[in-house]
């Protein structure tokens, strides 16, 4: 595999992880279609979904998709042979289902098992494109793919990164708020300044004109006058 293809695999698997809630060893459910691929490619199959989804893996096969492999008789024994050496997945279908149907059910609504889906069934992966978060894996000329996002799976994404942010925002409003709680408290409430007695207008501080001012001392030579009339003569 290219570099650049598997830096971008890569990447896409570390969102499934980090949306979706993938964990190593990453589940791959296969089809009849691409077991029987991986085995005319004579490729390994486990080092093949190693590399695919850059990480360790566990290859899990149907009951319904063994007997589609058993129906068809001994010329996809080699086939047969290499998907026994899959993990069995129970699928509790008494009667066998047709491949398609099977996987469909054993996905669910939500792919609650985060299952990987290993299909070269156009009409399944059509299906399964319309359940958001499920990585699916088609064979194109001996190249395993990992397929783009799809658009409900994009969509989930936004979503979930959305949803995180409008909680980020509400944290830090609560955690804020808290804080100047604490900060208030701590403090005390703040002492209101007292008012003293007001200071004089300066205004009315002037000084009075001496024209006011009323004087009463008597006239010059007064006193003179009446020392003389006191005097006897001898």
């Amino acid at each position: 595999m290219r570099q650049k293809r598997a830096k971008a695999y890569e990447r896409l698997m570390a969102k499934y992880s980090r949306y979706f809630n993938f964990r190593e060893p990453y589940q791959v459910l296969v089809d009849d279609e691409f077991a029987t691929n991986i085995h005319k490619s004579r490729m390994d199959a486990q080092s093949v979904f190693n590399n695919a989804l850059r990480g360790s893996t566990k290859i899990l096969i149907t009951q319904c998709t063994m007997q589609s492999l058993y129906s068809r008789g001994s010329e996809v024994q080699g086939v047969i042979d290499m998907a026994k050496g899959f993990e069995r997945r129970k699928c509790n279908h008494k009667e066998s289902l047709p491949v398609e149907n099977c996987i469909t059910d054993v996905v669910g609504p939500n792919n609650k098992h985060k299952y990987v889906i290993a299909s070269t069934n156009n009409k399944l992966r059509k299906k399964l494109h319309s359940i958001p978060g499920i990585p699916i894996l088609h064979y194109n000329r001996m190249v395993v793919v990992l397929e783009p996002p799809s658009d409900p799976t994009t969509k989930r994404i936004n979503q979930i990164e959305g949803e995180k942010i409008s909680q980020s925002l509400i944290e830090k409003k609560e955690l804020d708020a808290e804080l100047s709680d604490k900060e208030e408290t701590e403090e005390g409430p703040k002492k209101k300044k007292r008012k003293g007695p007001k200071g004089p207008n300066p205004l009315s501080a002037k000084k009075k004109s001496k024209s006011n001012v009323v004087q009463h001392s008597e006239p010059v030579g007064t006193d003179q006058k009446k020392k003389k009339k006191s005097r006897r003569r001898h």
